[in-house]
């Protein structure tokens, strides 16, 4: 449903904009930064703590660049949105996400009604769980 964003004033969506840009700059700065480092010298084998300790660091860097891949795909989704108009409207119920939420999460797709009920059932449901790494729930994964 693409409506336009009627109330949110143009200072607040340059406000979120801005903080939409600066966050996916900052992240396109750090994977142009980030050397990529994932093969082990041969001499640093040679002790299997030093070896358990860089795959440990490895894992977590892995993470880290994951976690902020799938932040960036959020950001670009939030500002297609932002230039369709339909930015801050909750996917669930279609109503305004204020202006406070946006500013602590700009990349939020509910509103907190809806996002809190959302967590409430995921809490009450083994099978509905969304495994946080793979953002599917266990059906989703077991009809592989």
């Amino acid at each position: 449903m693409t409506r336009e964003n009627e109330y949110l004033s143009e200072q607040q969506v340059t406000t979120l904009k801005d903080k939409l840009l600066g966050d996916k700059e900052r992240i396109l700065n750090n994977m142009n930064s980030v050397k990529e480092t994932y093969q082990l010298d041969k001499n640093e084998l040679s002790d299997p703590v030093d070896e358990a300790s860089i795959n440990v660091q490895t894992a977590h860097e892995i993470r880290f660049k994951n976690r902020e891949n799938f932040y960036l795909k959020k950001i670009n989704k939030s500002l297609i949105k932002l230039d369709k108009g339909t930015y801050g409207l909750c996917e669930e119920c279609d109503a305004e996400i204020s202006f406070e939420r946006l500013m602590a999460r700009p990349t939020a797709e509910l509103c907190i009604s809806c996002k809190e009920e959302s967590e409430q059932m995921e809490k009450s449901n083994f099978f509905l769980k969304k495994s946080k790494s793979l953002g599917k729930t266990l059906q989703e994964i077991g009809k592989r």
